[in-house]
């Protein structure tokens, strides 16, 4: 369910804040209700480390954990590179 007080996240939004992804994905992504502010915040994750978690003491969650899931989710585990 989307925020009271920000709408739901259209199509064009997500690539905006994404850049270009596949229709699959941008689909789920709208699908999580999540907020443009909320998927800008899961797309700071996507570039940080352990060090972010600890800075603000607490990891992602929410619908921010699980875009941030959506967005990482070809990405090779570090076991595989």
């Amino acid at each position: 369910m989307p925020d009271q007080h920000q709408p739901a996240l259209t199509r064009d939004q997500v690539i905006d804040i994404c850049g270009r992804l596949d229709d699959m994905r941008i689909a789920s992504i709208i699908g999580t209700g999540a907020t443009p502010a909320e998927l800008m915040e899961a797309t700071s994750w996507t570039g940080a480390d352990d060090y972010m978690g600890e800075a603000t003491r607490h990891p992602p969650s929410g619908r921010v954990a699980r875009l941030l899931e959506l967005l990482k989710a070809d990405e090779p585990d570090w076991e595989d590179r």
